[in-house]
């Protein structure tokens, strides 16, 4: 029962007729009533007689006992009180829930909205890398076959240039195949023991070109007893490459490269830290968020029409990752910018590392 019942008698509330235990409602009451009324007009129609005065003393409201009637919850106002923040409360609950439902449809509609701008700048911006060394190609093979290139050192030199293309346009195949890979969660394809020093190496090696053509100074400092990393040494590789290539590109008005590789510790456990350092000017810091996102490039390489499709470090940083590595930035505008790749070591490497040591 939802109520405190408690009759008491009309003259003298302290007597309670029912029930003897129960706590005393008194002026609590929510309502009352009279009981065992009995009415005027019931008596007349029985034929009764009443003197003077009689109708008036017989008026509903003159029983002997009253009714108390008390709300367990409390008072109805304050039963409807509650009822009412309880109502505001859910409504209020729905209308947040409904704002936030609208907010991050907005943020979805923007980002879907951002990131197909992005793929259709991709999609422009490799059509464009392409067509530039299949133009080339196709311009130098027409002037080969059609006899128009004369002598040794000019077919020699016309040969470079075939290469070279040939060297960019796989570059920009490799890279769009290997984001695809990774779209598929495809990232590392092997996993065995990778040196750090023979990866810096193989890196530089394959980077020989545009190094070549930015003139930078490569300046290195690889510590000779690095443990081994666990991984896919192609995919390292192209990470590796691909700061380097960035780092000649962007930062050629520097002329200046500094690759290091040392031990080192991250979230408690040993790592191999590679850095990537250039002169360059650097990247603003409303664009560090988003650097390593997929499509995304940069205002000054699209304002000084720098070659790219702008997925360089979104594979940098999704091959390291998959390596169980992290990857960072830190750069001073016009003074330094670095790159810092961190790769767990192979614990197997790390324990021939340490009987090495003991025994000598």
């Amino acid at each position: 029962m939802d109520y405190d019942i408690e009759i008491v008698a009309r003259n003298d509330p302290s007597q309670v007729l029912y029930p003897k235990d129960s706590p005393r409602i008194g002026a609590f009451a929510d309502a009352s009533g009279s009981l065992f009324d009995v009415s005027y007009e019931q008596l007349m129609r029985r034929g009764q007689w009443f003197r003077a005065g009689g109708a008036e003393r017989m008026r509903p409201g003159r029983g002997r006992w009253s009714l108390l009637v008390r709300n367990r919850a409390g008072s109805l106002g304050a039963v409807v009180e509650r009822a009412r923040l309880r109502n505001l409360a859910v409504t209020t609950a729905i209308l947040l829930l409904m704002l936030a439902a609208i907010a991050m449809l907005v943020y979805t509609t923007r980002k879907a909205q951002r990131l197909a701008e992005l793929q259709m700048e991709f999609v422009a911006g490799v059509s464009h890398e392409l067509r530039t060394p299949l133009t080339v190609i196709r311009t130098a093979g027409h002037n080969l076959s059609a006899g128009l290139i004369n002598g040794p050192s000019q077919i020699s030199r016309y040969g470079a240039l075939i290469e070279a293309e040939s060297e960019k346009l796989r570059g920009i195949v490799e890279q769009v195949l290997r984001f695809s890979n990774a779209e598929a969660g495809r990232v590392v394809q092997t996993r065995e023991l990778v040196s750090p020093a023979a990866l810096i190496e193989d890196a530089l090696r394959g980077c020989h070109s545009v190094l070549r053509e930015s003139e930078c100074e490569i300046e290195r400092k690889v510590d000779p007893d690095l443990p081994a990393i666990l991984g896919d040494p192609t995919a390292l590789q192209h990470a590796l490459q691909n700061l380097v290539n960035n780092a000649a590109k962007y930062g050629r008005d520097g002329r200046w490269i500094r690759l290091t590789a040392a031990s080192s510790t991250h979230a408690g456990r040993p790592v191999v830290e590679i850095r990537v350092a250039d002169r360059g000017p650097g990247i603003p810091p409303d664009e560090r968020n988003t650097i390593f996102d997929p499509f995304y490039r940069g205002r000054r390489a699209v304002g000084d029409q720098i070659h790219g499709t702008g997925l360089g470090l979104s594979l940098v940083k999704r091959i390291v990752e998959a390596h169980g590595g992290a990857v960072s930035l830190t750069s001073q505008p016009g003074i330094l910018t670095e790159f810092v790749i961190r790769i767990p070591a192979s614990m197997e490497s790390m324990n021939e590392f340490a009987d090495s040591l003991s025994r000598r």
